[in-house]
């Protein structure tokens, strides 16, 4: 531990995002309640792609393996330690549950799958999400790892039976939290769309870190650009497969053309909302695919870090594209920002507490590299 250390100008200015932020909420939440529920909706879905990305990179590594975890994993490990903030966070949403469903308010019409869009079985599932989402981080923080070895493979069972049960929460928990805003719309897609850009927040964010390192760190660390190739090759292939899936669903909603689901469309394509989606599209995924497709982008700190900063941005823009077109009256506003910045401080400011001061569990024992067995 080296608390000795004052804290860094990020940390700093991430805690008085978070104070400001957090001002702002309150006095949006005494002056205009209806507006303050969707944008703090928002900042917890997109900031829980933070922990909820890492934590699945690394159980894919308990599985795959990769050289390139000996760069990212105290990053990813500050990362998952954030799980517990972003997961609570959502209980404000809780309380809240009229001001965002049209089938949580009274006198609501009755809906043919009423059975699972109701309050008490909306509250039971976000616990499960809750249990599964720490559980899995937990794993992923304690379980004997180190550098770029993960778990013995005795153990990698549970690495894939968690990368399942992460799968099934976080595709129900986008039903709950999004999909159902308009309870008639339906995708069998939706889940990969949400997961896929949870992922790249996360991955955007984490890359991010590592590229913004420090030449004294970046000097210790063996195979650096080779790593942080690997980890924007990786990115790449998920910003690809999040536009595939994406476009799918527009494609296959535009070629049915039902009643029932082309108005979730239509409400998003309204107004601005149609500049913000091609703000997206261009921000999120055509220009970081034509700059990183070029293997020595990948290699490139600078070229990787504006990437990045891309793809954070146009997700963010992203998830108030698929949130507040349901709001109308209430529509993008100054409360939005404010949201993002009080529960993006707060994150943020455990993320770069935890990567400054060190672990917040004990030390891990690594197992060695297979090729130190063998001398």
């Amino acid at each position: 531990m080296n608390n000795h250390r004052a804290p860094t100008r990020p940390l700093i200015v991430a805690l008085a995002a978070m104070v400001l932020g957090g001002v702002a909420c309150i006095i949006g939440l005494v002056i205009d309640e209806r507006a303050f529920f969707p944008a703090w909706l928002c900042a917890v879905i997109f900031w829980l792609a933070l922990p909820l990305g890492a934590v699945t990179l690394v159980m894919v590594h308990d599985l795959t393996g990769g050289r390139w975890m000996a760069t990212a994993r105290p990053v990813l490990d500050s990362a998952i330690a954030t799980m517990p903030i972003a997961t609570v966070a959502f209980l404000p949403v809780l309380a809240g549950l009229g001001h965002l469903y049209s089938w949580s308010q009274p006198g609501a019409p009755g809906l043919g799958n009423a059975f699972y869009l109701n309050d008490t079985f909306f509250i039971v599932r976000y616990a499960v999400y809750f249990v599964v989402w720490n559980a899995s981080a937990l794993w992923a923080l304690a379980a004997p790892r180190g550098g770029a070895i993960g778990v013995a493979p005795a153990l990698s069972w549970i690495s894939g039976i968690g990368l399942l049960l992460l799968a099934f929460a976080t595709t129900f928990a986008s039903f709950d939290w999004i999909m159902s805003l308009e309870p008639q719309f339906w995708s069998s897609v939706f889940g990969m769309i949400f997961g896929a850009g949870e992922f790249n927040i996360s991955l955007a964010l984490v890359l991010l870190a590592i590229a913004l390192q420090k030449p004294a760190l970046r000097a210790v660390q063996a195979g650096y650009r080779e790593h942080l190739a690997d980890l924007a090759a990786i990115l790449l292939a998920t910003t690809i497969f999040w536009a595939y899936v994406e476009y799918c669903q527009f494609l296959i909603v535009w070629e049915e053309n039902l009643r029932s689901e082309i108005p979730w469309y239509l409400h998003r394509f309204a107004g601005s909302w149609e500049a913000v989606l091609y703000t997206v599209a261009g921000a999120g995924f055509f220009i970081p695919f034509f700059v990183l497709v070029w293997t020595p982008s990948k290699r490139n700190r600078g070229i990787v870090a504006v990437s990045c900063g891309l793809i954070f941005l146009a997700q963010l823009i992203h998830v108030w594209w698929l949130v507040l077109p349901d709001f109308p009256n209430s529509g993008f506003g100054w409360l939005d920002v404010a949201a993002f910045f009080a529960l993006g401080g707060l994150v943020m400011s455990a993320f770069l507490w935890r990567l400054r001061y060190g672990q917040l569990l004990p030390q891990r024992a690594a197992r060695p590299a297979p090729e130190a067995l063998h001398g």
